[in-house]
């Protein structure tokens, strides 16, 4: 009879309370992305390291919460590719504003955000659950 670990049996625990903090980041971040994107220029405070790397910030940080709070794997893809859809939206919406232009580069910086927040947020399930990161590199 083996004995499990005590980390090893709160692990589906630890996994179900990020799930749960991940959904309810990930909502919020849905709310602010086109909330932010949309409000007058002259409203936002600006971090000063360029847009284009406040839109890939922004976007791989929903794009991780947003696949750490999904466990399966076709949704996660779904919902990544349903975050691109909305940063291509949100650019688009920005050129019916008064103070905002949509730009080709920012569209691309939250593409590739989401991208990146699909990939770290998919190794981040599999150390969670306590799987290699890359099982076809075993010896």
């Amino acid at each position: 009879m083996t004995e499990v670990s005590p980390p090893a049996r709160l692990r589906p625990l630890l996994l179900e309370l990020i799930e749960s903090a991940s959904r309810i980041g990930a909502a919020a971040c849905l709310i602010a992305l086109p909330l932010l994107s949309l409000l007058p220029a002259g409203t936002i405070e600006r971090t000063g390291f360029g847009k284009d790397l406040e839109h890939f910030a922004a976007y791989a940080g929903t794009g991780v919460l947003l696949t750490l709070g999904i466990a399966s794997r076709r949704l996660r893809i779904s919902a990544s590719l349903l975050l691109m859809t909305l940063a291509a939206s949100l650019e688009i919406a920005q050129s019916f504003t008064l103070t905002r232009s949509a730009e080709f580069e920012q569209f691309a910086s939250g593409v590739m955000g989401a991208a990146v927040g699909l990939v770290i947020g998919s190794l981040g399930r599999r150390l969670l659950a306590g799987r290699r990161l890359w099982a076809g590199f075993s010896r």
